[in-house]
């Protein structure tokens, strides 16, 4: 039968590497966990295992998107995560890493090598804030207003000849006044429509349409959240008692809320907050259509599905740690920095903060990268995030996953199984987000599906069956049956030891049987430096007078609203 294996020539035979195999020990970019200081290591991490007593690791050939894919309790923190962001601090090129942490574990055991690295390490914890940074996802939007409504502030006046005096803006010199108006609208209209779409990035993002049979309610909540977010704006304004970008926060909102209340017969109290605005106030607008018109049963239930929503803020640590800024999302790029995010598995709401979170960062790390010659980052940055199968769906993932390897940008996904994705995305989002991630690291799922259609993703084998067997005498075959056969059949894929996994790779050309040894069992990470969540220390004081909003009237004192300068229409 050896003589003839040309047989299976040209038919399905995806190679399965083992790795205790030969094969595996000459595949490239391996290397000693010892060398990692002295190489600048292409790739992510995809086997770690002892070969003749050393600490081996194997690493894929370019960076990658990734999705690990691990029911709970498969030791996907101890034998994956854990070691990756360990791999990355003792590399030559240190990468910087946005780490969600569920447990506080990562952290523990990863962030004191971080600090002797060279990293700069921030802690967001939503299990205590007494011991973590403050970020309000709200001041990119306030500067971002501010910035629109001061656009004329960046207009120079310069000579051009004959005693006459022209307007310089982005460049551009104009003659007159009315040629520098006409620019001057279209710009600001352009970024106040930024401003709108980031206030509606916020509101999807916190209330979700999860009745999409009977949306109306949610749809509406959303609605009111955004009516604040607007209102806050145009108070900026004010001149007496405005909204700063210190009180521009969740905070703020749950306060001025406080008072929002309706009954029957359009009977409507909210404090005068929105009734006493200007009708061309784009606040006053919305909350009219919501609450003002509506029969005070209809608008009793939109506050009440609105106030169900913002509960998580009456929550003390997501209240506290969002009404300030500690630190800015620019450092990421400034150097190796790492930031973790602790949060409690079982809180939906620590989920929807973490989703604020990373698409601020991709949205300024985007940004950032696209204003580089390059367009890209000097040095690759990952998103490490566990239990990505709980996130709330972030609008246009797809996109975004596919558009930011060539940024430098990259994801490490880990999901229970392809059904958590399939739930929050749907079938055909999810399956375009899967084929974006070049890399699938498989420790086991409880899935049927998940398990089928990862084996079929394994590809498939030929061979020659042992029924030909049964077609000659003794040793002499008269005629071979072929058959072709999964290469990694889901029986395998349910029985694995502690720390084996199954890893495919675009354009690899091969199906690699992985070791990723847990890190508690590696004689190298034995004495690692522990870190204490409860020794971190916030570097502002959340508390201060600065960042708490106190109403003094009702209203926004007769002031224009945050969309009216120009007559501009959403």
């Amino acid at each position: 039968m050896q003589k003839n294996r040309d047989i299976l020539y040209g038919y399905e035979n995806m190679p399965l590497i083992r790795y205790d195999s030969a094969e595996a020990n000459v595949l490239p970019n391996n290397i000693a966990y010892a060398d990692l200081a002295n190489n600048d290591v292409v790739g992510v991490l995809k086997g770690n295992r002892y070969v003749d007593g050393k600490l081996m690791q194997l690493y894929s050939t370019q960076e990658n998107h990734v999705g690990v894919i691990a029911a709970t309790r498969l030791g996907k923190t101890s034998s994956y995560v854990i070691p990756t962001v360990l791999s990355f601090a003792m590399q030559k090129t240190k990468r910087s890493m946005i780490i969600s942490d569920c447990k506080g574990e990562i952290y523990r055991h990863t962030a004191a090598t971080l600090r002797q690295a060279g990293y700069t390490v921030k802690l967001i914890n939503f299990r205590d804030y007494q011991h973590s940074e403050c970020w309000n996802p709200l001041i990119p939007i306030y500067r971002k207003y501010q910035k629109a409504m001061s656009i004329a502030d960046t207009v120079k006046t310069i000579a051009i000849g004959n005693g006459r005096f022209g307007y310089e803006f982005q460049g551009v010199v104009y003659k007159s006044q009315p040629a520098l108006d006409k620019v001057l609208k279209r710009v600001q209209k352009m970024m106040v429509d930024d401003v709108y779409n980031d206030i509606d990035q916020i509101g999807t993002t916190f209330i979700t349409t999860q009745k999409t049979d009977d949306p109306y309610w949610e749809d509406s909540a959303r609605e009111l959240l955004k009516a604040y977010l607007i209102a806050m704006l145009e108070d900026s304004r004010k001149s007496s008692n405005p909204i700063t970008e210190d009180t521009y926060s969740f905070s703020t909102i749950m306060e001025l809320s406080s008072d929002l209340s309706a009954g029957e017969d359009k009977c409507f109290k909210d404090g005068g907050y929105f009734s006493k605005r200007p009708h061309s106030s784009k606040a006053y607008k919305i909350v009219n259509g919501l609450l003002f018109n509506n029969a005070g049963t209809t608008a009793g239930c939109i506050i009440s599905i609105f106030y169900s929503k913002m509960a998580a803020f009456k929550d003390v640590a997501p209240r506290v740690i969002t009404s300030a800024n500690s630190f800015e999302v620019s450092e990421l790029v400034e150097g190796p920095t790492a930031v973790f995010i602790d949060y409690r598995d079982e809180m939906n709401t620590h989920y929807q903060l973490i989703s604020m979170f990373v698409q601020e960062a991709y949205r300024f790390l985007i940004g950032y990268a696209n204003d580089k010659p390059t367009g890209k980052l000097d040095v690759p940055l990952y998103f490490i995030l566990d239990e990505f199968g709980n996130f709330p769906k972030m609008g246009n993932f797809e996109t975004v996953i596919s558009a930011s390897g060539g940024r430098n940008i990259f994801f490490i996904i880990v999901v229970q199984s392809y059904a958590q994705l399939d739930n929050v995305y749907g079938k055909a989002v999810a399956a375009i987000i899967r084929d974006n991630l070049n890399m699938h690291i498989f420790f086991g799922s409880n899935n049927t599906e998940t398990l089928d259609s990862f084996s079929r993703e394994c590809g498939k084998m030929t061979r020659v069956s042992p029924l030909s067997a049964l077609n000659g005498e003794k040793e002499s075959i008269s005629s071979y049956q072929l058959e072709t056969i999964p290469n990694v059949p889901v029986s395998m894929l349910s029985h694995f030891e502690p720390g084996e996994c199954i890893i495919t790779e675009a354009n690899s050309g091969y199906v690699l049987f992985s070791r990723l040894e847990r890190y508690f069992l590696c004689a190298e990470y034995k004495d690692l430096p522990q870190d204490d969540c409860k020794q971190y220390k916030c570097p502002i004081n959340p508390f201060d007078e600065k960042y708490t909003y106190t109403p003094k009237s009702s209203g926004s004192s007769g002031r224009i609203g945050l969309f009216d300068d120009f007559n501009f229409d959403f």
